[in-house]
């Protein structure tokens, strides 16, 4: 069976550090040395008081190896295209700025929004057929 190892990413459970985020250090007996990401230090943990994800990464790996990652066919939320095109650096930098102080709640919203505006004032411009 696959077991914690030493760089293991994981979650703190219970105790003092409940919900703190670390790396594997080393083994002390039934317990592990954690390094802890938010704040600077280590913390001993009992092994049942990790959820290790790197464990669970492993085992996912272990069980399925050739799985495709992503979601199940047929398990669309919705039916969307992905699109890569290019944007001056200085405006995306901007947006990302507004998108990290909350002005721009959903990428994807403001981007569907901005293409429905000029959809709909490329429409008024046409001219009616006679």
């Amino acid at each position: 069976m696959l077991q914690h190892e030493k760089g293991d990413k994981v979650r703190i459970k219970k105790g003092e550090s409940s919900g703190e985020r670390g790396v594997l250090v080393r083994a002390n007996g039934d317990k592990w040395v954690v390094s802890l990401m938010q704040r600077d230090g280590t913390t001993l943990v009992p092994t049942d008081h990790l959820t290790n994800y790197s464990l669970a990464a492993r085992r996912a790996w272990h069980s399925m190896p050739h799985r495709k990652v992503g979601r199940p066919p047929g398990s669309k939320v919705s039916d969307r295209v992905s699109v890569i095109f290019r944007v001056d650096r200085v405006l995306w930098n901007e947006f990302l700025n507004a998108e990290q102080s909350g002005l721009v709640a959903d990428r994807t919203y403001a981007i569907n929004e901005c293409l429905r505006s000029i959809l709909a004032s490329s429409q008024r411009v046409r001219p009616n057929a006679s």
